[in-house]
């Protein structure tokens, strides 16, 4: 687990009681908010968690986090972290791999082996991109590579960059980021597949060039992200004779989709949407009573650190209420 210098709040079964008013699982920016808050409620509570502050560890730079204009995301979870720990939250490093209920109570299954129960429960699970799986691809991840255009895009400003994909995600970004970077390059394995009224949108601009029917074949460069080899698709060779072109990029948007992490949650019976999201309602309740949802792993349209945020302290109000019942 990340950030390890306050190991008095890091504990690992049996070191502590397994049976709890609430579990949070997960502890990006949405289960680190209800971690807080239920901490300084007094909950009998631990979050069990794989690692500390999720994908916004990946961004390199937050600029639009009201309150703090320039902060890297690692530095920003730590201080929420830190805020947790102070308040008397405590974690457990694991991974929970199953999760069911019988009657009123929970039972959490994790990835060492230990048997948790609660009477409620928040999952703050988030989401995982979808990676090319290209060369070099994770050793760039928050170093030229990046997944977020709102979170990062102004860092690109009269600069090169790349974007990966096809739909709606990547036709979206080439668009934002065409009025803040000089040079984009738009890379799409097939066609684009964009809604009709996007890619009549992105035919007005002038500084996105097109590879149609490349892929990206590696990621390179030194400390940061120098450049992209694409791979042209179905066996057509490019001018250099063998399919490949290296293209100088400063860095490059991964637009081919992120996946929520709710697969442990499909045995619980709870409603998800076509992308497996779940439902939540305005105050982050869910089809089954005591479990709550909060973060990019629900259906809320907003995937933004502080709305995840604003939902994770959302969800640990719910989930107050349910208890004190």
């Amino acid at each position: 687990m990340e950030y390890l210098d306050a190991p008095v709040a890091i504990k690992k079964a049996p070191d502590i009681s397994t049976d709890h008013e609430l579990v949070v699982i997960g502890a990006g920016a949405g289960g680190l908010s209800a971690a807080m808050y239920g901490a300084r409620k007094g909950i009998d509570m631990v979050v069990i968690t794989g690692a500390i502050g999720g994908m916004v560890n990946q961004s390199y730079v937050v600029e639009n986090y009201p309150g703090i204009p320039d902060i890297s995301g690692a530095d920003l979870m730590k201080k929420i972290y830190d805020h947790t720990v102070s308040s008397g939250g405590i974690f457990v490093e694991d991974v929970v791999t199953s999760l069911s209920k019988t009657g009123d109570v929970f039972s959490i299954d994790t990835l060492n082996g230990a048997h948790y129960s609660a009477k409620a429960v928040i999952a703050a699970t988030g989401r995982s991109p979808r990676l090319s799986g290209a060369k070099g691809e994770t050793d760039f991840l928050g170093k030229g590579v990046a997944i977020c255009t709102t979170c990062d895009g102004p860092l690109y400003k009269n600069k090169v960059v790349g974007i990966l994909g096809g739909g709606n995600t990547a036709v979206d970004m080439a668009i934002e980021l065409s009025d803040i970077a000089s040079t984009i390059h738009l890379i799409v394995r097939s066609k684009l597949k964009a809604d009709k009224v996007l890619i009549d949108w992105l035919k007005t601009k002038k500084n996105i060039v097109l590879h149609k029917g490349y892929t990206i074949e590696e990621f390179g460069g030194g400390k940061f992200l120098e450049y992209v080899v694409l791979k042209k698709q179905g066996g057509i060779t490019s001018i250099l004779g063998k399919g490949e072109e290296k293209i100088p990029v400063d860095g490059v948007f991964l637009g081919i989709g992120l996946d929520p992490n709710t697969s442990i949650f499909e045995g619980l019976g709870v409603t998800m949407n076509p992308n497996k999201e779940i439902i939540v309602d305005i105050d982050c309740n869910t089809n089954v009573p005591g479990f709550y949802a909060a973060g990019d792993a629900t259906s809320i349209k907003a995937k933004q650190i502080a709305s995840s945020v604003g939902e994770g302290v959302k969800a640990l109000l719910s989930a107050y209420d349910y208890l004190r019942r």
